[in-house]
């Protein structure tokens, strides 16, 4: 196992029954991006094999990038059919669960990954796996109400028969 410290989380999709299906939809992944501006920190984490991106934030500046995941089914090792996985772990730093929805982009992290060798294909490699999250500081994300949402209003419910005068319990058509 290995652990990142200090990484800052982006687009957190760790809410154990909602895993990220766009890409895949009979096996989605809980899946979360973490960030550097440490170069130092991105070749630790190539040095690991992680696939880490540089790329730039809307004012330019350079930050590196990887995206863990950990895919919601695993095959049975003696059916060899997919069956559920354990979800992504989210703890605080005092080890207390946080709830995934409240993890807002920027928030800062420690991160367990369990890695193992592969071949596919023929291509050997080391994989990684998204085991658990540790918030050191959360920056809660609260979303923000739609401007075209609807606002509260009277609500009213009236039974058709009864508002009717008229009892259908006795059609047959029905």
């Amino acid at each position: 196992m290995a652990i990142l410290k200090n990484v800052e989380l982006y687009f957190a999709k760790l809410d154990p029954k909602r895993p990220n299906a766009t890409f895949n939809t009979e096996n989605p992944t809980w899946e979360v991006q973490i960030r550097t501006k440490d170069k130092k920190q991105a070749a630790e984490w190539k040095a690991l094999n992680i696939s880490v991106k540089p790329d730039e934030d809307s004012d330019g500046k350079m930050f590196y990038k990887a995206t863990l995941k950990k895919k919601s089914k695993k095959k049975d090792k003696s059916s060899g059919e997919l069956v559920a996985n354990e979800p992504v772990q989210v703890v605080s730093g005092s080890l207390e669960k946080i709830d995934p929805s409240k993890i807002g982009n920027g928030s800062i992290a420690n991160v367990r990954l369990f890695q193992y060798e592969y071949e596919m294909a023929g291509k050997k490699g080391i994989a990684s796996m998204l085991m658990a999250v540790q918030i050191t500081k959360l920056n809660e994300y609260i979303p923000k109400p739609r401007e075209d949402d609807f606002e509260m209003t009277d609500f009213e419910v009236n039974t058709v028969a009864e508002a009717n005068g008229v009892d259908n319990s006795d059609d047959e058509d029905f």
